[in-house]
């Protein structure tokens, strides 16, 4: 295991700070007592404090749960602590890559993760210092989102799994409270110093038009001949010539469709190979590159892949719209706002930090 200094860490860090979890609202509060904050977020927001972060841990094969990953004045945070958070999110990595890819984008999730754990165990130690009560109904109803957002049947079932990765109900219970205390100091601190005027608000939405535009999309019919394993049997590259020599002679709606039906290996074959308001800029670059100028009607391909070879045929085409003011006003604020409060946090983060000890190890 080696250390890491502060230094390298700083700029994810602070990145981490930007995208820390918070739904703050777009209006300043009046000031309160610090005993008497927890009002704020009941007042303001209700879903303020999230929960869908939390899961189930499941560690990787061979990983120590009691690593060290880094440690505040002296605080350890552990691998456990880390996958307490991450474990949705790396199931759904392992979905996409694997191999080298895989680890690393899995280890880039646990340095963003302890950055952020960091940042609130902070904030927590000034909670320490100067505690306010937080309603222990509060914390079961933060425990009831845990079992929601978990997926578990019911608490006993989530307070079984987490004690299987050595979690105990009352460390359970704690977290929900730290998670409480920290986001009621963040919206009492920083959040509720923002305020954003409608000049701001006008000014942002004719400075960053490419904000408001709903993009252009597309809706396709697909038809995929897989590489290997598909219904070409073996011999893919005859497959998409005999069905390019059909489209050639019928390239109708009814034509495409029965061949989706019959030949393709596409995930929505059984559904005439249809996908709906596909946003342009989002689809893989080599169809991007094969639909330029094309209508309604059209149809385009083989197109070649690594996995497979595709035929598409549009279906539907919606051109970009810049979403009006009127409707866009209320989503400009939030925005602007969130930036706001995103930059009051780290601000926050830095002053708390400066007194702080805070080492990182990582393998």
């Amino acid at each position: 295991m080696r250390a890491i200094t502060i230094r390298t860490f700083l700029p994810g860090m602070i990145c981490a700070l930007c995208a820390a979890s918070f739904t703050p609202s777009t209006a300043a509060e009046p000031d309160t007592d610090g005993r008497d904050v927890l009002s704020v977020v009941r007042s303001r927001d209700k879903n303020a404090i999230r929960s869908d972060t939390v899961s189930v841990p499941v560690p990787p094969a061979g990983t120590r749960v009691d690593s060290v990953l880094a440690t505040v004045n002296g605080e350890p945070i552990t691998m456990l602590d880390v996958i307490l958070e991450t474990g949705s999110r790396e199931k759904e990595l392992a979905g996409i890559y694997s191999g080298e890819r895989l680890r690393s984008e899995t280890l880039k999730l646990h340095m963003e993760t302890v950055d952020q754990i960091v940042f609130r165990k902070l904030i927590y130690e000034k909670y320490k210092t100067e505690p306010f009560d937080i309603p222990r109904q509060e914390i079961e109803n933060l425990l009831d989102e845990f079992v929601r957002t978990s997926g578990a049947e019911s608490r006993a079932a989530l307070e079984k799994s987490f004690l299987s990765a050595g979690i105990t109900p009352e460390r359970l219970r704690e977290q929900a409270k730290e998670r409480i205390a920290v986001e009621v100091l963040l919206m009492h601190d920083c959040d509720h110093h923002v305020n954003i005027t409608p000049k701001e608000v006008y000014e942002d939405y004719k400075a960053h038009p490419e904000k408001w535009t709903v993009p252009e999309k597309i809706s396709l019919q697909m038809l995929q001949i897989n590489v290997t394993t598909g219904s070409a049997g073996g011999d893919p590259k005859a497959a998409v010539e005999a069905i390019r020599k059909e489209l050639d002679k019928d390239s109708s709606q009814k034509n495409f469709t029965r061949l989706v039906l019959e030949r393709s290996d596409g995930a929505t074959a059984s559904e005439g190979g249809t996908t709906e308001d596909n946003e342009m800029d989002k689809l893989r670059p080599e169809f991007i590159e094969a639909l330029k100028g094309k209508k309604i009607g059209d149809v385009v391909g083989p197109i070649e892949a690594p996995e497979a070879y595709f035929f598409l045929r549009v279906v539907a085409t919606k051109p970009a719209k810049l979403i009006p003011f009127s409707q866009a006003n209320r989503d400009v604020r939030d925005a602007l706002f969130k930036e706001k409060a995103a930059e009051k946090r780290k601000e926050y983060f830095e002053q708390i930090r400066r007194n702080a000890v805070v080492r990182y190890y990582f393998y």
